[in-house]
């Protein structure tokens, strides 16, 4: 009926940080369907979050699909602003006097330890921890909720930057169709609930090397409660 639904905290995730590039991977889990979406350098979790916005997504990234995958050459930065070495990074949309987190990476943590974790379940932010590049390796179709599952698991991050081709993701939606019958006397309604299932997937990170699943190449990353 031309509904149209926007982005809310949790539709999109970080799924590459590469601090030899200054570049990001950024997995967005519904259709942009042309918001405006913003990145900085804060952190979603300070008190009372604002933004001095330092990039936009250029204007091809309003109609990118879920599954897509935005990388730093999807952005313009603001005032020759540089994506070097950040401790975080946040996804938003709005204004940044008023913005709506979306989901974050923090790159901030003890010298030696690596994390993976989920900091808030709403926003899908990731703790990767102190570390300059990481890489998601896991499984590449599913739900969304599969999917943030399986990004926040430690095993399936590499350090490897060149590890993986970060492209084809493929989120699947449950569709529910709802089938009610009378009886001949109109006295009684029953109800079946039926599901189907649609996939979609995007493209993106074309320049990323080729998929490979090596698990000697796995981080032994501990998982922070």
């Amino acid at each position: 009926f031309g509904m149209s639904w926007s982005l809310t905290p949790g539709d999109c995730a970080f799924v590459g940080i590469y601090g030899e590039k200054d570049d990001f991977a950024i997995l967005l889990m519904e259709d942009a369907d042309a918001q405006q979406i913003s990145l900085t350098d804060g952190n979603f979790k300070d008190k009372d979050f604002e933004s001095s916005e330092r990039a936009r997504a250029k204007d091809h990234a309003k109609d990118a699909v879920k599954g897509t995958v935005l990388r730093k050459s999807d952005f313009e930065t603001e005032n020759g602003w540089s994506f070097a070495a950040p401790l975080a990074l946040t996804v938003y949309k709005g204004s940044p006097s008023s913005p709506t987190p979306l989901c974050g990476v923090s790159l901030d943590g003890k010298a030696g330890k690596v994390m993976v974790r989920r900091l808030d379940d709403e926003i899908a932010a990731l703790n990767l921890g102190e570390t300059e590049t990481a890489q998601y390796a896991g499984p590449m179709v599913g739900s969304k909720e599969e999917l943030l599952d399986g990004i926040s698991n430690p095993m399936n991050w590499l350090r490897d930057a060149g590890a993986r081709k970060l492209s084809g993701f493929s989120i699947a939606s449950v569709n529910s169709t709802t089938m009610t019958s009378t009886t001949s006397e109109g006295s009684s309604t029953e109800t079946e609930t039926t599901s189907d299932m649609e996939t979609t997937e995007g493209g993106g990170d074309d320049d990323a090397a080729v998929h490979a699943t090596a698990c000697g190449l796995v981080l032994a990353l501990a998982l922070v409660m």
